[in-house]
């Protein structure tokens, strides 16, 4: 007869229900913070060896079963879901298409303010630049990558101007 309140085996001093319980909080725990499913294998061995812990199974099997469990799903993932996974198509989004085109600056690009607009494609963007200076109004930028909300750019012709 199961009888939850009255637990013999133990695993670090813990109920063996108890530890399953504790391994499946903290993986469950562990996936929802990477969403990358890294430990989702682990979870679900861990509740199964809980309900064979519930069951009164022994504890060789409880390990045995946590321990294939998580094999095969890491297996499983690694050799079947992450193929599949790596062959999507990445479609790009309005920054990704911004990338290596060139803009006007509409106000000063100043690294000291972290300051500055530019027009690429039509759009407006916030802008910095890499290094210290100030790129003038007026002056053709590069779009060399995406940083937060905003554009990073190097001038076309010429260097960043220094402070004054």
């Amino acid at each position: 007869m199961l009888n939850i309140l009255y637990l013999t085996v133990t695993i670090l001093g813990l109920s063996d229900a108890l530890f399953w319980g504790l391994i499946l909080a903290i993986t469950v725990i562990a996936e929802l913070a990477t969403l990358n499913l890294v430990s989702i294998w682990f979870a679900a061995a861990a509740l199964v060896a809980l309900i064979i812990a519930l069951l009164n199974g022994s504890l060789v099997l409880q390990f045995a079963v946590f321990i294939v469990l998580s094999v095969a799903g890491f297996l499983i993932f690694t050799y079947v879901i992450r193929p599949k996974l790596g062959k999507r198509v990445i479609i790009p989004t309005n920054a990704d298409r911004i990338n290596g085109k060139e803009g006007v600056v509409l106000e000063m690009i100043d690294s000291k303010t972290a300051r500055g607009l530019i027009k690429v494609e039509g759009q407006i963007w916030s802008a910095r630049i890499v290094g210290d200076g100030v790129i003038p109004e007026g002056t053709r930028v590069l779009v060399i990558g995406i940083r937060g909300a905003k554009a990073t750019v190097e001038p076309i012709n010429g260097a960043i101007e220094p402070f004054e």
